[in-house]
């Protein structure tokens, strides 16, 4: 069961054709899978725009959505935690930026912390990492490989829509 990322969870809305995929998933008894970090950049995402009502109600819907177990949330486990250490020590800063990424280095650095302990949980799982940001996952899938060779490779799928 692929791990959904962050480009492609952020899609999950309740009119949206990812949503329906979704609860037909969740209905098929495979949830989506998000890791905790997709949870808490999402979340962090829609309240630091909460004083737009779209977004307040957006966060509220998705807050509903964790807790009635629509999807399945992968949490940072002991062995992922010291994994990610282990990756951000080798590669401290992400690869360079995408022209048109408004974010500041700090927000783009702490990006790049969620996307590695993203990696280091769906590799740990042997589960792909469905994702639009093809390019820092990669590297990380290269990182994975080269820092444990024969240990499994980290599996990328394009967003299902």
């Amino acid at each position: 069961m692929p791990v959904w990322d962050t480009s492609v969870a952020s899609g999950l809305h309740p009119d949206g054709q990812l949503f329906d995929l979704a609860t037909r998933m969740a209905l098929d008894g495979e949830p989506v899978l998000l890791a905790a970090a997709t949870v808490a950049e999402i979340s962090f995402g829609l309240k630091r725009q909460s004083g737009d009502p779209r977004f307040a109600n957006a966060l509220a819907w998705f807050t509903e959505t964790l807790r009635a177990g629509a999807v399945e949330v992968l949490p940072l486990s002991r062995e992922a935690a010291l994994l990610t250490g282990q990756l951000r020590a080798a590669h401290p800063v992400p690869p360079s930026a995408n022209r048109g990424d408004k974010r500041s280095k700090p927000e783009r650095r702490v990006a790049w912390i969620n996307d590695i302990q993203i990696a280091a949980s769906a590799w740990l799982r042997a589960e792909p990492i469905c994702t639009k940001d093809q390019g820092h996952f990669q590297f990380l899938a290269a990182a994975l490989t080269e820092q444990f060779p024969g240990e499994g490779e980290l599996e990328l799928i394009p967003a299902p829509l």
